[in-house]
């Protein structure tokens, strides 16, 4: 399938429906309120006055779990239309959301470390991991506290299951999931490291959260070496 997901979400009618072709049945409205609550989960430990750059922001679903717990959130996307939804959803939560449409890339190269902590959610699934680990290396440059990241796990038992779900003519849920190995080398490259993760529902989904911290370097560590 011939598919560029940097240019396929530009289209206003895409934008648009989003929410509603994925999420309105009765398996999308289980996996978004499951999804939503591992992302709760994940930023319980952050401090609810900490800024949070939600990038790719997209329609602002996961941007209003964290606004209804306290947070400010800056939604950052190079979507203008999926930021446009974004903004009517949640236009309640006044001046402690706003977006900005930009490059996560090109912000990296204008600003650094401005956010306390960060939401990096249903975007690395998309690319191979060269360009997943650039991506998050650009959210890790812009935020000074925790990341959380959201991706698919690419165990046995669930490599078995997109196999049956490939002879059944379902679609698979993410292009590039991650092995553990893959996720290692993800966090290594982007200068993280993980502090715990969520499963959003073993069994039957590949989906997990994964909270991450900076790699102090080695002459910050107070080891004095």
């Amino acid at each position: 399938m011939d598919w560029d997901p940097v240019t396929h979400y530009q289209d206003v009618a895409i934008a648009e429906r989003y929410d509603r072709e994925r999420f309105s049945s009765i398996s999308g409205r289980v996996f978004n309120s499951l999804e939503q609550k591992i992302i709760r989960a994940a930023f319980r430990d952050i401090p609810t006055i900490s800024t949070v750059l939600d990038v790719p922001c997209g329609t602002g679903r996961l941007a209003g779990a964290l606004l209804e717990n306290g947070f400010r959130v800056v939604g950052v996307d190079i979507s203008a239309p999926m930021l446009d939804v974004a903004r009517r959803r949640l236009d309640r939560f006044g001046a402690r959301f706003t977006v900005q449409v930009a490059d996560v890339h090109e912000l990296a190269k204008a600003e650094y470390k401005r956010y306390d902590a960060a939401l990096c959610a249903r975007v690395l699934m998309h690319f191979p991991l060269d360009e997943q680990i650039e991506f998050l290396k650009s959210v890790a440059q812009l935020t000074k506290g925790p990341i959380v990241l959201t991706q698919s796990l690419s165990s046995p038992y669930q490599r078995f299951r997109r196999r049956v779900k490939r002879a059944l003519g379902n679609q698979p849920p993410a292009g590039y999931p991650l092995t553990e190995r893959d996720l290692s080398e993800l966090l290594r490259g982007a200068g993280l490291r993980e502090v715990r993760r969520y499963r959003l529902a073993p069994l039957i989904s590949e989906a997990m959260a994964v909270v991450t911290e900076h790699v102090l370097p080695s002459n910050q560590t107070g080891s004095g070496k």
